[in-house]
Formats: structure tokens, C-alpha cells, sequence
């Protein structure tokens, strides 16, 4: 064989290993990085979950997972309410016809071109200690609701006013519901500037909680 001959052999033997090793190396590459341990990521519904607790109640009395009922809304309001509280009693009314309105209002224009008119909704954290008033005080909201149980079993009732320094009632926390930040600490004077459509509007006075 000529040194021309050797060289053009070597080089095929080159390129035949290169082939069938390189198609063997990236198998082994990919195979590593499936079983490589992943990044312990943390959802926007498991944020909500841990605030609200696992499950909610829907304005029928049914538990639903929390994960899904607050999946996609642009914001998340927490409604510190009492039946025993006459202004709560004055505020849930009004709160109700402006989420109804804001609801009726996203269905009819789809949400629109206006970043702020997205779906809201909101979560009644009872201060009753009475199941029956909180039952009867609930079944007139056409939100959701942490579960009696859970306010109290759960402590979410406790944590929550600690969280975010509820120290009178009504109050209503507004919250991104896309990263569960604070947007809104005095959300019962301005829940208007959230919730579109047509509906009276209030501001009534509060009750102090301990």
C-alpha cells in the first residue's frame, strides 16, 4: 500500500469509531440527563396551597382542590369576614355584586385587550367560632371559602391575619395570581379600581379582631 493508501484507511477507520462512538455518547449524555436529580421548582398553585390549605369550598358547599379553582386568575382576594361582624354583614353584599358584575362582565367581553380585566377571585377566611353562623354566613357568598375545619384545625385563620396584619374586619388582601404577591393591602376601600362592570359601591366601617 501507498502512504496515500494508509492515510485514506486510517482516516475511514477514524470516521467509522467517531460515528458510532459519537451516536453512543450522546445516548449516554441524554441518559444521564434524564435520571439527573431536576431543580426543586415551586408552582404558583402550591404558593397558593400552602396559604389557603389544600382544599376550598365553592359557593355550592364543595370542596374543590385549591390548586384548580385558583388556576389562571389575575388576582386572588382574601376576604377577613365574620357573620358576627354588622359591617361585614353591610360590605359582603356589595363585594358580591361587584364580583358578580366583574364575572358577568369577563364572560360577556372575553377579558378584552386590558391587562386589568382579568378573572378575580375571592376567598372568604371566616372569624367565626360558630360552624352554623359561619354555614349560613357562607352560603351567601358566591366565592370561595377556606372550609371551617381548616380555619381552625389548620390554623390558617391564625396564620393568615398574622401574615398579612389583619387587625380589623372586614378586610380584603388583593394577591397576584400569578406569583402570590401582595398587589393590595386595603383592597375593601379600593376593590372598586379591580372589578369591572356595573354595581353599587361602598366603604363601611369595621369590627376589630383579636
Amino acid at each position: 500500500r501507498t502512504i496515500h493508501d494508509s492515510r485514506s484507511l486510517c482516516f475511514d477507520l477514524f470516521r467509522l469509531f467517531h460515528f458510532h462512538c459519537g451516536d453512543w455518547m450522546a445516548s449516554l449524555t441524554l441518559s444521564l440527563i434524564d435520571s439527573s436529580p431536576q431543580p426543586n421548582t415551586i408552582t404558583m398553585s402550591s404558593q397558593f396551597e400552602e396559604l389557603v390549605g389544600p382544599t376550598l369550598l365553592n359557593d355550592k358547599g364543595e370542596e374543590v382542590p385549591s390548586s384548580e379553582a385558583l388556576r389562571g386568575k389575575k388576582y386572588v382576594m382574601l376576604y377577613f369576614s365574620a357573620h358576627w361582624c354588622p359591617p361585614c354583614r353591610k360590605f359582603t353584599p356589595l363585594l358580591a355584586a361587584a364580583y358578580n358584575a366583574h364575572k358577568a362582565h369577563v364572560a360577556a367581553t372575553g377579558g378584552g385587550d386590558d391587562d386589568d380585566e382579568g378573572e378575580i377571585e375571592v376567598i372568604f377566611v371566616s372569624s367565626d367560632s360558630v360552624q352554623s353562623e359561619y354555614d349560613q354566613y357562607r352560603g351567601a357568598m358566591p366565592w370561595l371559602s377556606v372550609p371551617f375545619s381548616n380555619l381552625h384545625k389548620l390554623r390558617i385563620k391564625d396564620e393568615l391575619s398574622g401574615k398579612y396584619g389583619v387587625r380589623g374586619i372586614p378586610d380584603l388582601i388583593v394577591l397576584d395570581g400569578n406569583n402570590c404577591e401582595v398587589v393590595e393591602r386595603s383592597g375593601r376601600g379600593r376593590y372598586a379600581s379591580y372589578f369591572k362592570g356595573e354595581y353599587e359601591t361602598a366603604s363601611p366601617s369595621g369590627c376589630v379582631v383579636s
